[in-house]
């Protein structure tokens, strides 16, 4: 079983030379990855704008549903990636897809930026020649996550800059999640062997906006409500460890089943943030 992961989505505000990259049509064009990653490296410091962040997430959001098609087609036509593919748009002061790149060396990338095509708009960038890309991966979905997967470890994030990495680090994660998670609904409603788990991410608040990313181990779903309880909860004097909650499933922000043998299926964000760590400094 494969699964197809959307590394991470570039908060690239970058303005670019037009005779660098920007060419009249807006079609996929294979460019090798190094010169990608130069022009991303280029201008790092145009990426944390404010206005960059806030672009960055608005690209995301237009683009989820055309690429999440593009990764359910493209993931059983490539092998798997051992390097990263990168797909990269030019975009418009008013929105218009100027171009579109990819790593010539990937098929993976190949493919998704044929379907990506489609796009021929977005919203429109704070600037003429607005650069904004995702790195794509393939992978074996096979991991091992019994006894000797890593334990969970709760992270704080003290500041509003830390909130914002971590936001926009687990997004196309959360994306992918909730992409795949009608089919682990479906499989849940059917019913699930003997000894298995559906979980479910949900982020619970206080009275004060602090926040805390729980995992809910579903016990019915009706319509487009889950029920379920609260598996664990640190943080939060409002709530409790297996209080019992009731919410929309458009608030689902990642789903795992966990087999009688303490292995897991899905659990995206999870797997991600088992490597995921804060720059250093906070």
């Amino acid at each position: 079983m494969n699964r197809l992961t959307i590394l991470r989505i570039f908060t690239a505000g970058i303005l670019i030379h037009t005779t660098t990259i920007v060419t009249a049509a807006a079609r996929a064009v294979g460019v090798p990855s190094a010169k990608i990653e130069q022009l991303f490296k280029e201008t790092r410091a145009e990426t944390e704008t404010k206005a960059g962040r806030k672009y960055a997430d608005q690209f995301l959001k237009a683009i989820e549903p055309t690429l999440l098609r593009a990764m359910g087609t493209c993931i059983g036509k490539t092998l798997e990636t051992i390097t990263p593919g990168s797909v990269l748009f030019v975009i418009g002061a008013d929105g218009r897809v100027k171009q579109l790149y990819f790593s010539k060396e990937e098929p993976l990338a190949q493919c998704v930026a044929g379907k990506l095509e489609a796009i021929t708009t977005l919203p429109k960038p704070p600037a003429d020649n607005w650069i904004e890309g995702t790195l794509l991966a393939n992978h074996d979905a096979n991991e091992p996550h019994g006894k000797n997967a890593p334990k969970d470890t709760p992270m704080r994030l003290g500041t509003d800059d830390d909130v914002a990495r971590y936001q926009k680090a687990i997004a196309p994660y959360v994306a992918k999640a909730r992409a795949t998670y009608p089919e682990a609904k479906r499989r849940f409603i059917a019913g699930l062997p003997k000894g298995y788990n559906f979980l479910v991410g949900l982020s619970l608040f206080d009275n004060d906006g602090r926040r805390e990313d729980c995992l809910i181990k579903v016990e019915k779903i009706n319509g487009a409500q889950i029920r379920g309880r609260i598996d664990r909860v640190d943080a939060l004097k409002n709530y409790k460890t297996n209080q019992e909650i009731t919410f929309p499933e458009a608030k689902v922000s990642n789903w795992l089943f966990v087999r009688p043998d303490g292995s897991e299926e899905g659990n995206y964000v999870g797997k991600f943030l088992d490597t995921y760590s804060k720059p250093a400094g906070h």
